[in-house]
C-alpha cells in the first residue's frame, strides 16, 4: 500500500506543518477554557424561550395539611398560625411558625410541616433549601405509605426543576404525582397537577398537549368550585393562546382570570395575570399599555414577597423600555434582575435579561453601562460577571445587524 514517506516532505513544509499543529492546539485550548467558562444557561439549548420577554407561567405549589388537624396543639396550633400568616404572604412569620411545629413533631407529621416550609422558601426564593424539604417529604412519605404526601412532594420537586429548566425531569415526577392523584380521586389536586404538566409541555413547544391539559384542568376546577384553580386554569389558557399568536383570545382569557383573581383575593394569582396581560400588549406593539400592565405586576409581585415573580416582571419592564429606546433606564432593572436570577438559580430569564444588557452595550457604550450599573449600587465583582456574560453572549450568539 503506497504513501506519502515523512523523508520526502521539505524541511521548510515541515516546519511551517509544526506551527499550524501548535496554535491549533493552542487555539482548541484556548476553546476549551472559554466553554468550561461559559455560564451553564448559556451552554443550554434545552429553554425554549422568547429573546424579547421573559415568561412566568402560574405554577402552583401544592400545600398539604395531612392529619395535622388532630393532632396535639403543639404541633397544630403553630401549623395552623403558618397557614394563616402563608395566607396573607407573610413568609417569614409562617417560617418561625413551622419551625415550632417542627420541633415538637413525629415523624408521620414531619410531611406536611416540611412541605409548607419548602413552599414558603419556595416563594421567598430559596429554591435550593425548598428542594431539600420537598424531597426530604417525598422519602418520609414513601415510608410512612403516605400516597398523597408523596404526590404533594413530587409536584414541588416538578415545580422547582421546570425553573432550573430541567423540563424532562419536571414532567416525569408532575406525571407521577397526577396518577396518584387519579387513583386517589382528588380531583382539587388533579387540576393542580394537570395545570403544571400543561406549563412544562407549553414550554417545550408541545402547545396542543398543553391547551388540552389545560382545558382539562379548567373543567375539573369549574366542577369542584376552586376558584384558584379557575384563576390558573384561564391563566395557563391565555399563556398558550398567545404562544399560538391569537392575542385577542389570550387577552380575553387573561383578563377573566385577573378579575376572578382580584375578587377572590388572590393577590399572586392577579400580579401574574396582570403580568400576562403586560405580555399580550408587548406582543400587539403597544409599548405604553404592556409597561402599564408589567408595572403593576411588578408591584404586585413585590407585595406577595414572590421573588422570582419581581426578578420576572423587572426583567420585563427593562426589556420594555429597550423596545421603547430607553437604555439607560432599562440597563438597572436588567442589572438587577439577572441579579436576582441569578441568586436563585432560575434559568429561565437569565438569557433574555443578558442579552438585553448586550444590546444597551451596544447603544450607550462600555463606560456609560458600567456606570449605570454602579449607579445602583452593583459591586465591581457583580459588574465585572454581568459584562463578561454579555461578552461571551455576544461571542456565541451576534446581534444581527439592523437593516
Amino acid at each position: 500500500m503506497g504513501g506519502i514517506s515523512i523523508q520526502s516532505i521539505d524541511p521548510a513544509a515541515l516546519l511551517v506543518i509544526g506551527v499550524i499543529v501548535a496554535v491549533a492546539a493552542v487555539l482548541g485550548v484556548v476553546a476549551l477554557r472559554r466553554r468550561k467558562r461559559m455560564p451553564r444557561w448559556l451552554r443550554s439549548r434545552r429553554v425554549k424561550t422568547r429573546l424579547d420577554v421573559v415568561r412566568r407561567d402560574l405554577d402552583r405549589m401544592a400545600e398539604y395539611a395531612g392529619g395535622l388537624p388532630e393532632s396535639s396543639g403543639a404541633v397544630w396550633r403553630p401549623f395552623e398560625l403558618a397557614l394563616t400568616a402563608m395566607a396573607t404572604c407573610s413568609w417569614d412569620n409562617a417560617v418561625e411558625h413551622l419551625h415550632r411545629a417542627r420541633a415538637n413533631a413525629e415523624p408521620a407529621q414531619l410531611v406536611p410541616v416540611l412541605n409548607q416550609l419548602g413552599v414558603c422558601h419556595y416563594y421567598q426564593g430559596k429554591l435550593d433549601e425548598a428542594l431539600g424539604e420537598f424531597e426530604d417529604t417525598a422519602r418520609l412519605a414513601s415510608q410512612d405509605g403516605n400516597e398523597l404526601g408523596r404526590a404533594m412532594a413530587f409536584n414541588n420537586i416538578g415545580v422547582v426543576r421546570h425553573d432550573h429548566a430541567e423540563l424532562g425531569s419536571a414532567l416525569k415526577l408532575l406525571k407521577r404525582a397526577l396518577a396518584i392523584a387519579k387513583a386517589s380521586g382528588s380531583q382539587p389536586a388533579e387540576a393542580l397537577y394537570l395545570g403544571n404538566i400543561g406549563n412544562v409541555q407549553r414550554e417545550r413547544g408541545e402547545l396542543d398537549d398543553a391547551l388540552k391539559s389545560h382545558e382539562d384542568a379548567l373543567a375539573i376546577s369549574r366542577r369542584t368550585g376552586d376558584e384558584r384553580g379557575l384563576v390558573s386554569g384561564l391563566g395557563n389558557i391565555a399563556s398558550v393562546r398567545r404562544d399560538k399568536g391569537d392575542l385577542d383570545k389570550a387577552l380575553e382569557y387573561y383578563g377573566e382570570a385577573a378579575e376572578r383573581a382580584r375578587k377572590a383575593g388572590y393577590n399572586l394569582g392577579f400580579a401574574i395575570e396582570l403580568g400576562g396581560i403586560g405580555g399580550v400588549y408587548n406582543d400587539k406593539g403597544d409599548l405604553d399599555r404592556a409597561l402599564k400592565f408589567t408595572e403593576e405586576a411588578l408591584e404586585g409581585a413585590r407585595k406577595t414577597g414572590f421573588r422570582v415573580g419581581v426578578a420576572t416582571e423587572m426583567a420585563n419592564v427593562g426589556l420594555i423600555l429597550l423596545k421603547k429606546g430607553a437604555h439607560q433606564q432599562a440597563v438597572p432593572k436588567l442589572a438587577q434582575s439577572l441579579a436576582s436570577f441569578l441568586s436563585i438559580g432560575v434559568i429561565r430569564g437569565q438569557l433574555q435579561t443578558s442579552l438585553g444588557l448586550s444590546r444597551c452595550d451596544d447603544a450607550l457604550g462600555r463606560e456609560r453601562v458600567e456606570e449605570l450599573l454602579r449607579g445602583v449600587g452593583t459591586s465591581d465583582d457583580d459588574t465585572a460577571d454581568m459584562l463578561e456574560r454579555v461578552d461571551q453572549l455576544r461571542q456565541r450568539r451576534p446581534w444581527p445587524r439592523r437593516r
